[in-house]
């Protein structure tokens, strides 16, 4: 089971071995792991921001129920079209065999097996679809079949054990669902198209949470599980009460029992108008029941997610954070005995945040995926937590799932993406399944990456990542550019990064350093949890001696060419360094909360003030303002950068152009770039390729280097 965190970076690759794949022009791709014949063209070049919208995106691994096949997506991207098409792929465990299942020009995700393994359920928004409906592929031949379209989509199939029905997620207008007929999905389309049509605009509230990240929550919609019988395409409403999101995010956390007799379900309980922060509990649907949902987890303020039945049905495991806002507390694992009804802790004792885990199948051992000092862990343990040992610890490593006496999971670094792989379940044997990257990326000429630590703040030991730039010379003289991860409670790791990735930032000549300054994850409770109340002091400590670390270690970085660049909280840190040093050429501020008071009209984010910065704009005032970059305008000096997406609920975009409004009064040189498409990151193709030219372009005019791109037209 995975953990979602809003803020953390898709992370993770990995170096090249064997034979890439031949795609041919059918689609139909046949690979070769044992061959070791070296790719002809040994040409190297830098890469460019063009060149990561040419990566194959590997995901979503599906492993079949006789253990012997694996599911998964490839997502293509296209410059000249500015979207995604992605496909389901199968394969042998052993990585032969593979081939593509899918080919319609959409985006086909989720691929869940039939207990009876014969079909292959997958959402999809096809040419005719208004929403994600839900297909289902057999596998004995055949096009995908559509056997479920509703008004707001459709969300994570999970087949019922009879392989006749599924459950998924949908939200609904309350008072339009009836009993889900077709004369009320029509009612509701109706609806849809009216409130899209109207010249009404407004958005209208009385509640705190009114919008989240991208999107405004004022529809008043509500989530629901619904079971779908395929014979009769009948649905059945698993949560006839609902009148609200199960969460702000609106996803859909959930997982059927082995026997068909639960779901358990992961869904804020605190009512509107949420005056306080949600509240993410796991309830116990019994289907076939007309009772009430159970909550299992109430004596626990903090959210309770990611819910996974053991095998035999007898155990519930599921994830528990203490504190009710994510102040780097970190998510341990706990277990439900679904026959006296207690919980009870499994991994409490240990410092660590679990990010996923998979309940072996003969229900006698977890597997624990875990940051880990800037690289990610596998920790095996009894059922109980016991015997916690660490069996891999490697780059990035994300999507477990056991295939027989296999692992398999997506590992990335900073040097390569994602690929799929399997090893042992002792965590022995490390074996890449899929190269569907390994032929372009061979053409690139990359620096090398090393991690490196220093004494931080309180003379406490930080790491960082260095990454040097092709064809580094250490008799020549460098900037150095320093990035600073957001979060603020999250971890840079060794893995591929497509909205700011390492090796684009090095090539234009420049040695770049990212550190996991405190305040990161990954490096016990106590260090993540270190900030509060001080957000900028000791994570500019860290940056500072960093430099200064570099500086001695290298011996050729040019003092009057260093700068930093940071987003969303590293968009923070860099305001706040704005004013608390000069030490910077210029400093690139992205999406950044930069002005703490603004930052309270942002999404669920806006909860966490009085945890992590000790004060409000109404009370402890001068806590709050001494937290706030700017408090210390007076005190800038520094050319910046400031970009931003002007639907960015999770930093509205106003924190940058407040900060550009008082630069430009103040006569520092300073840009603006908005994007008025674009949310919190820069997701689309065309707008990604000249947000890295912009940043090149204002890096080459204060610290030099040559950039890798000119001006694009689009």
């Amino acid at each position: 089971m995975k953990i979602k965190h809003a803020y953390a970076f898709a992370h993770q690759s990995l170096r090249r071995t064997g034979l890439a794949i031949l795609i041919a022009s059918c689609g139909v791709v046949i690979t070769a792991n044992t061959a070791t014949t070296a790719f002809a063209d040994t040409t190297q070049r830098a890469i460019t921001p063009h060149d990561l919208w040419a990566i194959k995106r590997v995901d979503n691994p599906a492993v079949s129920p006789d253990q012997k096949l694996i599911a998964f997506t490839v997502q293509s991207w296209s410059i000249e079209k500015n979207r995604p098409q992605s496909n389901i792929w199968l394969m042998d465990v052993q990585g032969t065999n593979q081939r593509r299942l899918t080919t319609a020009d959409a985006n086909d995700s989720a691929p869940v097996w039939s207990p009876d393994g014969t079909r292959i359920a997958f959402t999809s928004r096809r040419v005719d679809d208004d929403a994600a409906a839900l297909y289902v592929l057999r596998l004995d031949g055949g096009e995908a079949e559509k056997v479920l379209e509703l008004p707001y989509g459709v969300a994570n199939p999970q087949w019922l054990p009879n392989s006749k029905s599924l459950i998924i997620g949908s939200n609904a207008i309350p008072a339009l669902k009836g009993k889900w007929s077709a004369d009320d999905m029509a009612a509701m389309k109706k609806e849809i198209k009216r409130r899209r049509d109207s010249k009404m605009t407004a958005k209208v509230t009385e509640d705190r949470t009114y919008r989240f990240f991208d999107h405004w929550l004022t529809d008043q919609l509500s989530s629901h599980l619904l079971q779908l019988d395929l014979e009769t395409k009948a649905l059945k409403d698993l949560t006839p009460q609902s009148q609200e999101l199960f969460n702000a995010a609106g996803a859909f956390d959930f997982h059927i029992s082995p026997d068909g007799r639960f779901v358990a379900l992961s869904k804020n309980t605190i009512p509107a108008p949420h005056q306080e922060a949600d509240n993410a509990d796991i309830v116990l649907i019994a289907l076939g029941e007309n009772g009430p949902p159970k909550n299992i987890t109430i004596d626990n303020r903090g959210p309770d997610a990611s819910p996974g039945f053991s095998s035999d049905g007898k155990t519930l495991y599921y994830t528990r954070t203490a504190t009710p806002i994510y102040d780097g507390s970190s998510s341990k694992l706990w277990r439900y005995d679904l026959a006296t009804g207690k919980n009870m802790p499994v991994t409490e004792a240990r410092d660590y945040a679990v990010a996923e885990f998979v309940v072996s199948k003969d229900n006698s051992k977890l597997w624990n995926v875990v940051e880990d000092q800037g690289e990610v862990s596998v920790f095996a343990s009894k059922a109980d937590g016991s015997q916690f040992e660490r069996m891999l610890r490697d780059a990035g490593i994300s999507k477990l799932k056991q295939a027989g006496n296999q692992l398999v999971l997506l590992r990335s670094s900073f040097d390569r993406p994602n690929e799929l792989f399997s090893m042992d379940v002792n965590g022995k044997g490390l074996r890449q399944l899929t190269h569907f990257n390994d032929e372009l990326m061979a053409k690139f000429k990359l620096g090398k990456v090393e991690a490196y630590t220093f004494k931080g703040a309180n003379d406490e030991q930080v790491q960082g990542w260095l990454i040097l730039p092709p064809d580094y010379d250490k008799t020549k003289s460098y900037p150095l550019l320093q990035l600073m991860h957001g979060g603020p409670h999250t971890m840079v790791g060794n893995a591929f990064n497509f909205r700011w990735n390492a090796h684009v930032m090095a090539a234009p000549g420049y040695v770049v350093s990212w550190v996991n300054r405190h305040g990161s994850t990954g490096f016990g409770e106590k260090f993540a949890r270190s900030i509060n109340h001080q957000w900028g002091e000791m994570p500019t400590q860290d940056v500072l001696r960093s430099t200064d670390y570099l500086m001695q270690k290298l011996g050729n970085i040019d003092a009057k060419r260093i700068a930093a660049a940071g987003a969303s909280y590293g968009g923070y840190l860099a305001a706040w360094l704005a004013g608390h040093t000069d030490r910077f050429a210029t400093i690139i501020d992205h999406a950044g909360v930069n002005d703490l008071v603004t930052q309270y009209g942002s999404d669920t984010t806006n909860y966490s003030f009085e945890i992590t910065l000790g004060g409000n704009p109404w009370s402890n005032t001068e806590i709050m303002q001494k937290n706030n970059p700017m408090t210390y305008a007076k005190n800038f000096k520094t050319p910046m950068l400031l970009t931003h997406g002007e639907i960015d609920y999770r930093v509205p975009y106003v924190n940058s152009t407040a900060l550009y409004g008082v630069l430009q009064g103040m006569k520092i040189p300073s840009r603006l770039v908005i994007f008025p498409n674009e949310n919190h990151w820069i997701l689309s193709p065309q707008n990604s390729i000249h947000w890295n030219w912009e940043v090149q372009s204002w890096l080459q005019r204060y610290i030099g280097g040559t950039p890798t791109l000119t001006l694009p037209k689009f």
